[in-house]
């Protein structure tokens, strides 16, 4: 495709890679990369280092802020960003004019902006100030588009060390 991944996309494939390393075993690295290739088969190629930066950001913000519950709040980020622009508006996935999944023609990650959102999110989070998520949501659940269900179930295993070398 000749445009690159909408940000909320990139923020939830974050979440997505930063759940799967703390609930799992495989090096973080391994997860990103297997994140990126699904990501590049639908938008210009996105760095793996771009995608690692913002994973390792969310890291720091959840062990800076002593997080309980890591998985939940990773969940209820992406489950926040794919259903509500930043603004707290419900994203238009049913919108005849405009689609939320049109990538950018440009791209410009700004580390700062993301970990700012992230860190405003954990603390809206710690008071109850957010926008909950049903109790059995997951991103392969999302039912408005493919592409994120397909993200959301990427699997991983050992094995993937092996292909990857």
């Amino acid at each position: 495709m000749d445009r690159h991944c909408p940000v909320f996309i990139l923020e939830c494939a974050a979440t997505f890679a930063c759940l799967n390393f703390v609930l799992g075993t495989l090096p973080l690295d391994l997860i990103c990369k297997k994140i990126c290739d699904h990501i590049n088969k639908h938008y210009k190629e996105l760095a793996i280092e771009d995608l690692r930066d913002v994973a390792e950001t969310y890291l720091r913000c959840l062990s800076d802020a002593n997080a309980e519950d890591v998985d939940v709040i990773l969940k209820n980020y992406a489950f926040e960003r794919l259903n509500f622009r930043r603004n707290g508006k419900e994203r238009g996935w049913g919108s005849l004019m405009w689609d939320p999944m049109k990538g950018l023609k440009s791209f410009d990650l700004d580390l700062k902006l993301t970990r700012r959102h992230f860190q405003a999110f954990i603390f809206r989070n710690k008071q109850r100030a957010t926008k909950r998520m049903p109790s059995d949501w997951e991103i392969s659940s999302f039912e408005n588009n493919d592409i994120v269900r397909s993200l959301g179930a990427i699997e991983f295993s050992p094995f993937d060390i092996m292909d990857q070398a």
